[in-house]
């Protein structure tokens, strides 16, 4: 939840101040992105009963999707049910548990994973809530919210890696 907050409270005014380039919906850095996808690394599936309270306590602050409509339910389920399943087709194609691997191995697993999730996820959502506007808009859309989730994420694992460093050196 903290990730909405800063993202519609701090990130978008500036944005909408700075950039006109970018419509009010696509964020620049959409911070509750990388949440998503370093919580479907280490958690799998379970990260969407994790992450429940926070959707729809974000949902009703700041994204305003009707709560009536089963296209808000499907919306939520394609958005935060597509990077487990990335994680885990990425861990049955590798034979590999993604959890059980070096730090730079997990961080670039988190990475590629975050950037294929980004991709269906944005095609997903579009198809799913944007579907009505002209083809040119539709494509232009889903490569700025692709761009805002990989810079929400790449942000978010910027501050962690700084956060541990700092911890690190303070042990």
């Amino acid at each position: 939840m903290l990730a909405y907050f800063v993202t519609w409270e701090l990130i978008m005014p500036g944005q909408r101040m700075f950039m006109t380039m970018l419509p009010t919906l696509a964020t620049l850095f959409y911070l509750p992105f990388g949440i998503k996808v370093i919580s479907a690394f280490f958690e799998g599936w379970r990260c969407i009963i994790y992450m429940a309270p926070g959707i729809v306590i974000g949902n009703f602050f700041w994204v305003g999707m009707p709560f009536d409509t089963a296209t808000t339910y499907i919306t939520w389920l394609a958005s935060y049910g597509t990077a487990p399943a990335i994680f885990a087709a990425l861990d049955w194609a590798t034979q590999d548990d993604r959890r059980r691997v070096t730090a730079g191995q997990a961080w670039r697993t988190m990475i590629a994973g975050g950037a294929a999730a980004s991709v269906a996820i944005s095609v997903l959502v579009h198809v799913i809530r944007h579907r009505n506007i002209p083809q040119d808009d539709f494509i232009l859309s889903m490569l700025k919210y692709m761009i805002g989730d990989m810079l929400g994420l790449l942000l978010i694992l910027a501050i962690l890696m700084g956060l541990f460093r700092y911890l690190r050196k303070v042990r």
